[in-house]
């Protein structure tokens, strides 16, 4: 969002992050749950909701919400996202970027930001990573990036999920900072920057 503030200086561009917990699961009733679990999807129903009402008076807001499909079927996730935006009356402008399939592919959508990143990166392993495939694509990132790899990782993690996770945290930080814009090669990435500067250039 900075590097499109920059980009689009003419244009004023108020932004706010909320992160969640844990992607979750969308709730099969589809009901909007009244205690607030810090996952994504169990939440969704009520946040989208609630920001409907803030947002929808507001001239050129909008919701956008990020998030990965891990192994589900993009299309048909997407379908179920606005299932939940349609049975929930949502009536401010939202979209839904889908990370496909993890967020650590938009970081692999960009070799020279990973290079800017970790000059010693492991830039071979790259051959064996197809751009937006449903794969193993953090782990191929930890081969690329990690000191020795993601067995090492996977190793020192001994089942604790939070070594893993404080990696991922630190090469979307690094690498992130790095990211151009329009040269990224992943689809989904492309989408995502594509429909915030649709919304920048329409305000």
């Amino acid at each position: 969002m900075e590097k499109l503030a920059e980009q689009y200086r003419d244009k004023e561009i108020i932004w706010n992050v909320k992160f969640f917990g844990g992607i979750g699961h969308l709730s099969r009733k589809g009901s909007v749950w009244e205690r607030k679990t810090g996952k994504l999807l169990n939440d969704l129903p009520a946040f989208m909701k609630g920001f409907s009402k803030v947002l929808q008076n507001m001239e050129s807001a909008a919701l956008i919400i990020v998030l990965d499909n891990d192994k589900r079927d993009v299309l048909q996730f997407r379908q179920q996202l606005e299932n939940v935006a349609v049975s929930n009356i949502v009536l401010c402008d939202y979209v839904f970027c889908i990370a496909v399939k993890e967020m650590e592919a938009w970081l692999l959508g960009d070799s020279q930001a990973i290079r800017e990143a970790y000059p010693n990166a492991k830039m071979q392993f790259m051959k064996k990573y197809k751009q937006d495939a449903i794969c193993e694509t953090w782990e191929v990132l930890a081969d690329i990036v990690y000191p020795q790899g993601y067995l090492k990782l996977k190793k020192r993690a001994v089942g604790n999920y939070s070594e893993i996770g404080d990696a991922k945290c630190e090469w979307a930080d690094k690498i992130g900072r790095c990211l151009r814009l329009h040269e990224n090669i992943s689809p989904s990435y492309q989408y995502f920057i594509g429909e915030l500067e649709k919304r920048i250039l329409a305000s």
